[in-house]
């Protein structure tokens, strides 16, 4: 009997462990989120809180199924495989998300320094608008 105790108790540290590796992977996809926002100037609205606790509720209703799978499947393993390949599944698209995040900051300022080039390449016709915009401007004072 305590061989049985001793199993379960390696059982809900394994689960528990997993679990906190979801809720971190998530954790760690809001703090880079809010901080390419921030970076980006883009405004922080509770929409996009939400989605990070409907993300969390399906990863744990998901977690919790699996954990369900793993029990009934006990008869056969020893150790709960199904959560633990939708454990890493989570946080491999946490962390893919985490990737994407960072790759859209350093995107942003290439495009942005692609238009400044373009900007500095038709530096002429620019020139030739803004004087063409004065002029009109002057003539509609005088």
């Amino acid at each position: 009997m305590n061989k049985e105790w001793a199993d379960f108790n390696v059982l809900l540290i394994v689960l528990a462990v997993l679990y906190t590796c979801v809720l971190l992977s998530v954790i760690i996809d809001l703090f880079f989120g809010v901080r390419r926002a921030k970076r980006l100037k883009i405004v922080r609205t509770s929409f996009g809180y939400r989605r990070t606790i409907t993300k969390l509720t399906s990863y744990f209703g998901l977690m919790i199924m699996l954990s369900i799978a793993d029990i009934v499947a006990s008869v056969v393993f020893d150790m709960p495989y199904f959560t633990v390949i939708g454990a890493i599944g989570i946080v491999l698209v946490e962390a893919k998300s985490v990737f994407e995040n960072l790759r859209q900051e350093t995107k942003n300022v290439d495009e942005i320094q692609k238009v400044l080039l373009k900007l500095f390449e038709n530096k002429e016709e620019i020139q030739a608008l803004v004087s063409f915009l004065s002029s009109k401007k002057q003539e509609g004072k005088v």
